[in-house]
């Protein structure tokens, strides 16, 4: 391969011959900026994803990267893998990046800085990620996906059985479509509540794919379905423990993340730490209390739905002390000092240890009331009637 070859459009072939689900999602912008050199593009990727990316890759050709001719191409390159690692599977020397660790910044642009670096007449595109089209599903469920092509970095398992049970206490109307793959984690036996409204979902890449783009929302690890999800703008509530969502995050329009390494872990992961870590703190310290309230920011972020109920973040305990109300939590404590007579019996009345109803707010509150929810102390637990739901999916 030469990048100095004449400025003449012609045909390139990618490879991106390792690396997880996720990485080869992070590529699809750099396939597009190719076009603007060459009249084609050919995409050589695993035999499993041929299919779906056939479908939904506009201008793009996709071929099976086991049944190639070099020969009917002009140019060849390796996109190899972000963070590079050394690996036989690699069809071609890997093209360089020059941003490899040195800058941080998502993976997405780390490849194509390498396009930029290797063909310098293309510019680096700035537009929205070239998303697949949603498809429009004849009911109402989310997906979840509880496991992760590298174990260590998934949830626990009755971490997520717990918060299947809690999203089906508060809207009975979804159906949790629950992703298992192959050595994936099941939920199931650690259902405690009986008749749950799930599904499984058991089938190869392009059956999840048809279930994931009809999603209202998906839930997962930092995994390749989590960024199948992203590649429909599907929204997302994810969690991240040993690998951080800098390089990696779900890149979906709207997401809800944890990372779970701040304020419980300060090391360095990397494949020896993560393998070696015995209690993973940055994921086991999360637990599906807090994934529900950063669920409910989702649903508040897709719907905007109005509601006179908001939901406490479980990391803040309510201390009263005379006139006084304290939200203590291990990072930040609040403390407001109740004068007036109205607004100690209001939230006497409806303050909970879980949530407080603002339907019959003083006045005098509500500015009070919304700096705590601004300081992210109460969310609002969203009223999912079917109208703004089929509204919002029009």
């Amino acid at each position: 391969m030469s990048a100095s070859k004449s400025d003449v459009k012609s045909s390139i072939l990618v490879y991106k011959s390792y690396g997880g689900i996720g990485d080869i999602f992070f590529t699809i912008p750099s396939l597009y900026m190719l076009k603007q050199k060459f009249d084609k593009v050919t995409y050589a990727t695993q035999p499993r994803l041929v299919q779906l990316f056939k479908t939904h890759l506009k201008g793009i050709t996709v071929i099976d990267e086991n049944l190639v001719d070099e020969a009917n191409y002009t140019e060849v390159i390796e996109l190899g893998n972000y963070p590079r690692f050394n690996n036989t599977a690699e069809k071609k020397p890997q093209i360089k990046y020059h941003t490899h660790k040195r800058v941080r910044q998502h993976s997405i642009e780390h490849y194509k800085d390498g396009i930029v670096s290797v063909f310098s007449e293309i510019e680096k595109s700035k537009k929205r990620y070239p998303f697949f089209e949603k498809r429009k599903a004849s009911n109402l469920y989310y997906t979840v996906h509880p496991g992760a092509g590298f174990i260590l970095k998934a949830w626990p398992i009755d971490y997520y059985a717990k918060l299947i049970e809690l999203i089906h206490d508060a809207f009975p109307q979804l159906t949790a479509k629950i992703i298992i793959g192959p050595d994936d984690p099941s939920p199931e036996s650690y259902f405690v509540k009986e008749n749950l409204n799930y599904e499984l979902i058991t089938g190869d890449i392009d059956a999840v794919a048809h279930e994931v783009s009809g999603a209202q929302f998906h839930i997962g690890n930092d995994a390749g379905i989590t960024h199948l999800a992203g590649a429909f703008n599907i929204p997302i509530l994810t969690i991240y423990g040993p690998t951080g969502p800098g390089s990696w995050g779900a890149f979906s329009e709207k997401v809800e993340l944890i990372w779970g390494k701040k304020g419980n872990c300060g090391l360095k992961c990397n494949y020896e730490v993560i393998i070696n870590c015995k209690d993973r703190v940055c994921l086991n310290s999360v637990k599906p209390e807090k994934m529900f309230f950063q669920l409910l920011k989702l649903l508040h972020k897709i719907y905007n739905s109005p509601s006179d109920l908001y939901c406490l973040n479980p990391d803040f305990k309510i201390i009263i002390e005379d006139d006084s109300y304290i939200f203590s939590s291990k990072a930040n404590e609040y403390l407001l000092e109740i004068k007036d007579f109205e607004s100690r019996k209001y939230l006497a009345n409806n303050l909970t240890e879980k949530d407080i109803s603002i339907e019959h707010m003083p006045t005098q509150f509500r500015e009070t009331f919304q700096s705590l929810n601004k300081l992210l102390v109460f969310t609002p637990f969203p009223n999912l009637d079917f109208n703004i739901i089929n509204e919002v999916n029009a």
